[in-house]
């Protein structure tokens, strides 16, 4: 018959994770109570179960752990895999902490045994101690709802593999239950002495903190555990939403740049313009954004302008009127909703003619026709009174001290740089946006103005149009 802590990791894999006896699992054995708890309860269960111990080449004591790992696998008839890693030199390396070092390196190793081995989960020996730590440093340390999540009890890390399921069969046990477990079965009890190190910031809070509250509320441990489940749901229930409502905000997306659709991210609630920038940084490569560098991106989002601002681990911030971007720092930014010339060259245009411009853009001269009766059909389409013009038109980018005449300002002449910063039209298009010029002057800013002396005017005999459209 299965005792009470078998009858509740039987029970956890099922519910969590839908696994049933039988099922192959790799269990990360580090040579404590916890995991070699694990080992052996899932064994009795009738598991398919491998063992998988890093050596981590740390700790004086690491050789007697693996010793007794195998000791244990020897006797329970279980095949054992041990990896090598020096994580000093990892961590090294990686700039990294010893801890998440170690962490990333037996991460690595435990799910590549399961590759290897053919498993349907990798099993460790997380207890509803390690729960209780984990949910009160990430509360101290100002954590969301992904924080007081916690550790959950069966989920996939793609970081380490998109298939195979990280459970914790032992998130609802007590760390009291697997020792009393351990001495009942006569499993070694071997301790980490670098838990008693008060210099990491989890010993302080598993020595110090948790005992003293656990004083103040004796449930303490079950009560974390409510937090994180409840924290669990609420998470995922809102990731779900923010996944669903991204496509309705997503302007554009790459390798190197995310665009939201400004209006629209800022019309949607906090929470969900707090996970769409928390979820671009770490498409662009950095996971860990801070509530603060949140927190600054949402508020610059309101005030379009400016070129690059300098947001979080090497990405900046376009904030154009139509978009939001997060872009690496020297990514070039999509201009297809703009019309751009393709080079810095100027380019005739003959009545009847046209000229291509980038992404599809086409700027067409019409042949000379009368005048319509109403001239103003729309930003992209000018017509001009033939006789005003000198052919043929050039079309080609600003130049310094470049000014246009736009209608309704009674012939008052206006700098083509503060039309273009007046109309809000982001300044990484502004070189190339493309001006049609009669001899020296400017005579059309497609979208933005036509030049009040070469407008159609009750005189207008003969009139040309110029049109501007992008091609499917």
């Amino acid at each position: 018959m299965p005792d009470e802590l078998q009858e509740a990791v039987c029970l956890a894999l099922a519910s969590a994770c839908g696994l049933e006896r039988g099922a192959r699992l790799v269990v990360g054995v580090s040579g404590g109570p916890d995991s070699l708890t694990l080992l052996h309860a899932l064994h009795a269960l009738g598991f398919e179960v491998i063992a998988a111990h890093l050596h981590h080449g740390l700790r004086e004591a690491a050789d007697a752990d693996a010793a007794a790992v195998e000791a244990v696998a020897r006797r329970l008839g279980v095949p054992l895999v041990v990896g090598r890693d020096d994580v000093a030199a990892l961590a090294a390396a990686g700039r990294q902490s010893l801890e998440d070092a170690a962490r990333e390196a037996r991460y690595r190793f435990l799910f590549r045994v399961a590759r290897e081995q053919r498993a349907v989960a990798v099993t460790v020996g997380h207890t509803a101690d390690d729960q209780s730590e984990t949910v009160l440093m990430h509360l101290l340390r100002g954590s969301g709802l992904t924080g007081l999540a916690g550790l959950r009890p069966c989920r996939r890390l793609p970081r380490w593999d998109a298939e195979i399921p990280l459970a914790r069969p032992l998130l609802g046990v007590r760390r009291t239950a697997t020792i009393a477990y351990a001495r009942r079965y006569g499993l070694p009890l071997r301790w980490d002495a670098s838990n008693w190190q008060r210099a990491f910031f989890r010993n302080r809070l598993r020595l110090d903190l948790l005992p003293r509250l656990r004083v103040e509320n004796p449930a303490l441990d079950a009560a974390l555990g409510r937090l994180a489940a409840v924290a669990a749901a609420e998470e995922d229930f809102l990731a779900a939403e923010a996944r669903r409502r991204l496509t309705a905000v997503l302007a554009a997306e790459d390798d190197k740049f995310v665009g939201l659709q400004r209006q629209a991210f800022l019309a949607a609630p906090l929470a969900l313009q707090r996970r769409w920038l928390r979820w671009a940084a770490a498409r662009l490569g950095a996971p860990e954004v801070g509530f603060e560098h949140v927190e600054a991106a949402r508020r610059a989002s309101a005030y379009p302008g400016g070129g690059a601002r300098d947001w979080f681990a090497g990405l900046v911030l376009w904030v154009e009127p139509a978009t939001l971007w997060v872009a690496q720092r020297r990514a070039t930014l999509p201009a297809e909703a703009w019309p751009q010339l393709p080079g810095e060259q100027a380019f005739p245009l003959e009545p009847g003619g046209s000229v291509a411009l980038a992404s599809g853009w086409v700027l067409t001269l019409s042949a000379l026709s009368p005048p319509p009766d109403d001239p103003h059909t729309s930003p992209a389409t000018a017509w001009l009174d033939a006789s005003a013009l000198a052919f043929p038109l050039m079309v080609r980018p600003r130049r310094p001290g470049d000014a246009i005449a736009p209608l309704g300002m009674g012939g008052r002449r206006q700098k083509i740089a503060d039309l273009m910063v007046n109309a809000k039209i982001p300044p990484r298009l502004r070189a190339r946006w493309p001006l049609v010029v009669s001899g020296e002057e400017i005579v059309w800013v497609p979208l933005l103005a036509v030049a009040h002396p070469a407008r159609i005017t009750a005189a207008t005999t003969a009139a040309v149009s110029l049109s501007l459209r992008r091609n499917a």
